[in-house]
């Protein structure tokens, strides 16, 4: 939601991500440009991300041994931010460049350095008074990644949103999902915050908690 609920104002939104659940964890970073017809809230947008992650997982069940997943990410995108009454969105196209690695190094398909293409969607939709939904999509071809989130809130004041989220995702295969609450809009001084937590099930139908925290700022 770096871009999607930004205002008139600033030009530029650097944000900073911390996810940990039963299996791992992730760490994410980006920086968000507008551009063009920036007095209107609307035209080129450009964002670069980067990211790593560590998950521990059973490739078979049976086996007692645990294997340790390494994945490193990047992207860069360029888009179209449209802004109205409804909210806004950001429609990118770009690149995406990921690294999965095994430890021990078992024989898998999808392991190794990909680059490819990848398309997402960023939305802060205002359907009702008080009311915003944060709608994330995304597909990248490296690994065939792909995730969906959607998390309606309701403001309890100073643009803070409180409500459920919901998070689909795959990744070369494997399904991911996540079912939890989220508030969205705290401000620390000249930081914006974001913190959920709930539950997740990923590989092989393993389940626990999950936690995520996000910062951003406006220049």
């Amino acid at each position: 939601m770096a871009l999607a609920d930004t205002p008139a104002g600033p030009r530029f939104t650097s944000f900073l991500g911390l996810d940990g659940a039963f299996d791992g964890f992730h760490l994410s970073s980006g920086l968000d440009a507008l551009a063009g017809r920036h007095g209107e809230g609307r035209g080129l947008a450009l964002r670069i991300t980067a990211g790593t992650g560590i998950s521990r997982f059973r490739i078979d069940p049976l086996l007692p041994d645990r294997v340790l997943e390494t994945t490193t990410t990047a992207r860069l995108v360029a888009g179209w931010r449209e802004q109205g009454r409804w909210g806004s969105a950001t429609l990118f196209a770009g690149l995406a460049l990921e690294t999965r690695r095994l430890s021990p190094a078992l024989p898998d398909p999808h392991l190794g350095t990909r680059i490819g293409p990848v398309l997402t969607l960023d939305a802060w939709l205002t359907p009702l008074e008080r009311v915003a939904v944060q709608l994330y999509a995304t597909y990248a071809t490296p690994f065939a990644a792909a995730s969906l989130r959607i998390a309606p809130g309701y403001d309890i004041g100073r643009g803070v949103h409180i409500g459920p989220e919901a998070t689909f995702s795959t990744h070369h295969g494997t399904l991911r999902t996540r079912l939890g609450v989220h508030a969205t809009g705290i401000t620390i001084g000249p930081l914006g915050l974001r913190l959920s937590a709930g539950f997740a099930q990923d590989r092989g139908g393993r389940s626990g908690a999950y936690a995520g925290l996000s910062l951003w700022r406006r220049y």
